[in-house]
């Protein structure tokens, strides 16, 4: 006898054995004891959540003469008819590849006819998303109001891609992603009905590999199932999803966590080498669960023994829940991406490299999490130095014994001034790396952005148009702030009584030291024509209005 796939061996005949859609199978059950039955559904969600099953239960079902809470008896002579392939009361269309409007014109020719066997003639279209604009138009009318013996159920899952006008006619369900225990419970009935014996944690690697579609899981099984033989065992398991088994796992989620990249990029290493493809994946789950064990008291993520869990629970006070959060964003965002490169390997070490390195975060968020660490550290009585901004341009980095830093932050000291201290120990992290020639520079950047944002939201439209044009050439000698430009108009500009006191003003604001704003001009073939002077000397005298850009 041909071998049958498991997926299609064990596809549900009746509703009772539909998993992880009973907000769906209530209603719809209900609608067939009581008589309620429309004229028009929708049923969406994503690939192997039971659709189109369910479709072809309840077209049945609707026909049935003698109903067994809600599902068809499969006794009946009605029932008995329709499991006859050649019978034509329940049509099922497949719209990709029939999705032109003389399909849509035939189909509508035929529901005119009355059924031949049962009380209803059902249409299943299956992907309705396919049909073309003018099919979806041919179809609106007789949607809205077919005969009475006519039922439509659409199936999709892109409902996004439907038109109003038909989404309006229909009475919509939508299919959730089946959670990992129903899985498990699935596959343990299955195997016990083939008598396969199947380890437990076998079961939940296959679950979590078909991520909550039934039709994916049991296709995994059935590859488990041919890879084993006569068992199933957690190690085929981990073989054929190329999945990694917890230890492992556990010890590379640490190291990514400890910022240890030599053991991270080891360890990685090995694990693709090996083929583990779902690498990414697999640690971003672990992840998932490092954050439940570390804020939700006596819980247990689905699959994970107590033993696994225990391990984890070890570590979780060691780290932030941004830190672990922030690792687990990284990694995600590296799934879609890996997808269309030519280099995944690449793409996934670099990412475990810059979850490893989270002193590379300089985002609002990144930074408050840092100065949490910080924060950390001082009620920890660790050694943190503490570096002025004035430190970091002009001096070398000193560094202060533990005892010298009690005495510079005291107990008393309020939280706006220890912040505003930690803020300057942020600076000097961010320029540890940099040359002593270029902290200043950097600095000096720093400044001119603040001025351009400040001066940018004035109603100087002139002045806007200037320091927004300036993108390098400022530095810091001593008191004075000197920006050092080519551009001739900028030069006559800047240098302006007026203006140049504005962006002295800003620049007093945005460092709270009284700097000597000096604008000098570089030598070059550049010259400002009469006419250029004029238009200049007409702009400072209102004579001409400046619009500057949106």
């Amino acid at each position: 006898m041909e071998y049958i796939s498991l997926y299609r061996r064990f596809r549900p005949d009746t509703f009772d054995k539909v998993i992880g859609q009973d907000h769906i199978v209530r209603t719809l059950t209900n609608q067939i004891k009581n008589g309620r039955i429309g004229h028009a559904y929708l049923f969406t969600g994503t690939r192997g959540t039971g659709k189109t099953s369910c479709a072809k239960i309840f077209a049945r079902a609707v026909n049935c003469l003698r109903p067994v809470n809600g599902s068809p008896c499969g006794e009946c002579e009605v029932c008995k008819a329709l499991q006859n392939p050649a019978n034509i009361d329940i049509a099922e269309i497949d719209a990709a590849s029939n999705n032109g409007v003389d399909e849509i014109r035939e189909l509508k020719e035929k529901a005119r006819y009355a059924p031949v066997s049962c009380r209803y003639k059902v249409y299943i279209i299956d992907e309705v998303h396919m049909l073309s604009t003018a099919a979806f138009n041919a179809l609106l009318k007789t949607l809205e109001e077919p005969p009475e013996h006519i039922i439509f159920i659409l199936a999709t899952t892109e409902v996004q891609k439907l038109p109003q006008t038909i989404l309006s006619r229909c009475m919509r369900f939508d299919f959730r992603l089946v959670e990992k225990p129903l899985l498990v419970a699935l596959l343990k009935r299955i195997f016990a009905e083939l008598s396969v014996p199947a380890e437990d944690k076998a079961l939940n690697v296959i679950a979590s590999g078909g991520e909550g579609s039934v039709r994916d899981t049991l296709s995994l099984a059935d590859m488990c199932l041919s890879y084993g033989g006569d068992r199933v065992t957690y190690k085929d398991a981990l073989e054929v999803l190329c999945a990694t088994n917890f230890d492992t796992l556990h010890e590379l989620g640490c190291a990514v966590l400890d910022g240890d990249v030599g053991k991270t990029m080891l360890l990685a290493d090995g694990l693709l080498k090996a083929g583990r493809n779902t690498l990414g994946k697999d640690l971003a789950r672990y992840f998932t669960d490092f954050l439940n064990l570390k804020n939700v008291a006596n819980t247990l993520p689905d699959g994970m023994t107590e033993e696994d869990a225990e391990k984890i629970r070890a570590r979780t006070d060691d780290f932030s829940n941004y830190r672990i959060a922030r690792a687990m964003d990284i990694l995600c965002s590296v799934e879609s991406a890996a997808r269309y490169s030519t280099q995944p390997k690449t793409l996934l070490e670099a990412a475990l490299v810059k979850a490893c390195e989270l002193t590379t975060e300089t985002d609002n968020t990144g930074l408050a999490n840092r100065l949490k660490e910080l924060e950390k550290k001082v009620s920890e009585n660790k050694n943190v130095v503490y570096v002025s901004r004035e430190a970091v341009v002009s001096e070398p980095k000193v560094e202060v014994s533990h005892k010298e830093t009690q005495k510079e932050v005291p107990q008393e000291e309020n939280l706006e001034e220890m912040l505003s201290r930690m803020a300057d120990a942020e600076v000097e992290t961010v320029f540890e790396e940099r040359k002593a020639d270029d902290k200043e520079q950097f600095y000096a950047s720093e400044i001119w952005s603040k001025v351009v944002t400040s001066v940018a939201g004035g109603e100087e439209a002139i002045l806007k148009m200037a320091v927004e044009g300036v993108e390098k050439g400022m530095k810091i000698e001593g008191n004075k702030f000197i920006l050092e430009t080519e551009d001739a108009p900028t030069f006559h500009l800047l240098n302006r009584a007026e203006y140049r006191k504005i962006i002295q003003d800003v620049i007093r604001v945005v460092t709270g030291k009284d700097y000597e704003f000096v604008c000098t001009r570089k030598v070059s073939s550049d010259v400002v024509s009469d006419e250029d002077k004029l238009t200049l000397d007409r702009l400072f005298s209102g004579e001409v209005k400046f619009k500057s850009k949106k």
